[in-house]
């Protein structure tokens, strides 16, 4: 679709399951089932809907899903589609992984950032002609693995991307290129970040984990992953209520029915509508 001078789609880094307690948190799951079905295992059904934007020479990706680097043992866990990731999805939309000339990581967890590497004699970069950014703390963070998920952070997906140089650290808010800016927004993890996209009066918010699918839109609903619930829920209910008010392109990165949305007032919470 058209975002003013923008051209902006969705393109899958990888359709996974997790399970369905730990995305909906304290939520019972009498009522989380109802909008996302579980599997035998209690797994839901998600996606990695990465953001491409072409901003005038400039293709843009925000985030890069789940890569192709995990065990056989990690790929029955999370249900992984053989050849289901980033590259090979771009390919298959008529973009090269050198075209790629941003990557933007909400945060580095390996549903996000797993597509970032891949194994050549080694690992190397997905992407050789971008520059990667991230926040300056969750990048300390996921070397030093500070979460309770264990093993969320997998070094193999960031430090090569470090020690070839093509890693800048951001600390606070930043504009990448004009009309594209990160703001921090915490929650999900303490550095977690948000991308702000705006041209010619019309605005786009790719919320990451902050809101990961449409059935997260009432501000209770937040995942048990989140290692700050409470801030998740109020910031969160902020940029909801500026999307509603203003109109803006809400973009979901793990709904796998809907990436992208306009947001309206509902009766308990908010209610999204399909974007075409």
């Amino acid at each position: 679709m058209k975002l003013g001078q923008f051209d902006l789609r969705a393109v899958s880094g990888g359709r996974f399951r997790l399970d369905g307690g730990g995305m909906f948190g304290i939520i019972p799951r009498v009522l989380w089932e109802r909008r996302c079905p579980p599997d035998e295992r209690n797994r839901i059904a998600l996606d990695t809907n990465c953001a491409l934007l072409r901003a005038g020479e400039a293709l843009v990706l925000i985030d890069a899903g789940n890569g192709d680097k995990l065990s056989a043992k990690d790929q029955s866990i999370f249900a992984l589609a053989e050849g289901d990731h980033i590259a090979a999805n771009l390919r298959a939309a008529g973009i090269q992984p050198a075209d790629i000339t941003h990557v933007v990581f909400t945060h580095l967890h390996l549903d996000h950032a797993g597509g970032a590497t891949r194994e050549e004699s080694g690992i190397v970069p997905t992407f050789p002609q971008a520059r990667h950014f991230v926040q300056r703390g969750e990048f300390e963070d996921a070397v030093a693995n500070r979460s309770h998920m264990r093993t969320s952070y997998r070094v193999e997906n960031f430090v090569p991307l470090q020690e070839a140089g093509m890693l800048e650290l951001l600390d606070g808010e930043a504009e990448i290129l004009p009309g594209i800016r990160v703001v921090v927004t915490g929650g999900h993890t303490p550095h977690h970040q948000a991308v702000l996209i705006e041209s010619e009066g019309r605005t786009a918010f790719y919320a990451g984990d902050l809101c990961p699918t449409g059935s997260h839109l009432s501000p209770p609903y937040n995942m048990a992953y989140d290692l700050d619930p409470l801030t998740s829920l109020r910031v969160k209910a902020e940029y909801l209520e500026r999307a509603a008010a203003e109109g803006w392109l809400w973009l979901f990165d793990h709904d796998p029915q809907m990436p992208a949305a306009r947001i309206f007032p509902g009766p308990r919470g908010y209610l999204a509508q399909p974007a075409e």
